[in-house]
């Protein structure tokens, strides 16, 4: 058996043993603030992801110009940060950080970033094409980033886990035939080869396609929040859908009802229902409670112009 693999079991415990009475995060979600999240003018907002440093709240996200609609991320797209001393915002536009380069494996764009701390290095992962995996480091939030010159994982939207003993855990999506099936890579450490697990076969039950997971480690298990692509987990197609696995392998879905919809409730009491909302992102305190929930939300104006930014609310100290 490949030590990747050993570890993954030693630190995942038992093997599918999970709490009948489990609850999915759906209830702990709070009506969002209007004067919070992340809004740029004149820029389309997607894919946040948010750590501590300090005081203050880091949020990478991608951006391009509004004046390309959503499709431009496919050639526009670059990742930036925001900051903030409040976790929910409003956050303030820093800088670019990472955008395309040509001659590389990054070429197409910059999109879809998640940032972690392994040991003393910040490791944002992103994607570029289509199942197109990779990362910049630094030793500080604020760069500089030192860039892979190859790609990492062969896929895609990734959702990264570092683990007590610095060995990273990466589950994402790759497109088989137009089928969007979940994966998993291993590592030792984030700069070294990176394993697919499972042969690459789907790791959602039923076989549920999936988009934008985001991850999490709690109650002894890894925990996963994604949109149902196609609908088959929850029945709406790209509705929020809660899984969770004891071995990173084999995932068992919480419930049927999902997590979240297209609808945003407001703390006054309205609500709003978007044209799409995606890439959700879970905040987890040093307790491994979910404390925050992010997602990016588009909407359509009385023009047919696109506008999106990233929506935030509180979680009531969450623990599945």
């Amino acid at each position: 058996m490949q030590k990747s693999l050993l570890v993954l079991l030693f630190f995942a415990g038992s093997i599918f043993s999970f709490n009948a009475n489990a609850q999915t995060i759906e209830s702990s979600i709070k009506p969002a603030a209007k004067n919070t999240g992340f809004k740029m003018d004149g820029y389309i907002l997607w894919c946040p992801t948010v750590i501590k440093v300090g005081n203050t709240y880091h949020m990478f996200a991608s951006r391009w110009p509004e004046q390309y609609g959503l499709g431009g991320w496919t050639k526009h797209s670059e990742i930036v940060r925001a900051t903030s001393t409040e976790l929910l915002g409003p956050y303030t536009f820093r800088e670019v950080v990472i955008q395309k380069r040509e001659g590389f494996w990054d070429n197409d764009r910059a999109h879809n970033p998640k940032i972690v701390k392994a040991g003393n290095k910040y490791v944002l992962y992103y994607i570029s094409s289509a199942n197109e995996t990779g990362y910049a480091s630094s030793s500080s939030i604020e760069g500089p980033w030192i860039r892979t010159e190859k790609l990492a994982m062969p896929f895609s939207n990734p959702a990264p886990l570092v683990k007590s003993d610095g060995s990273i855990y990466v589950f994402g999506r790759k497109s088989v035939n137009e089928i969007r099936v979940a994966q998993a890579y291993t590592a030792p450490a984030f700069n070294a080869k990176y394993t697919l697990l499972n042969e690459g076969n789907n790791l959602l039950p039923d076989s549920a396609q999936l988009e934008d997971p985001t991850i999490w480690w709690a109650s002894g298990q890894y925990n996963v929040i994604l949109s149902d692509f196609r609908g088959k987990a929850t029945g709406i197609d790209k509705s929020g859908a809660q899984y969770a696995s004891k071995d990173g392998i084999n995932y068992k879905l919480i419930s049927k009802k999902p997590v979240y919809t297209k609808t945003v409730l407001y703390d006054d009491g309205t609500s709003q229902t978007f044209r799409r909302r995606e890439r959700p992102f879970v905040y987890v305190n040093d307790r491994a409670e979910v404390v925050a929930f992010f997602t990016s939300c588009l909407t359509q104006d009385a023009d047919g112009k696109e506008k999106s930014w990233i929506v935030a609310q509180s979680v009531t100290n969450y623990v599945p």
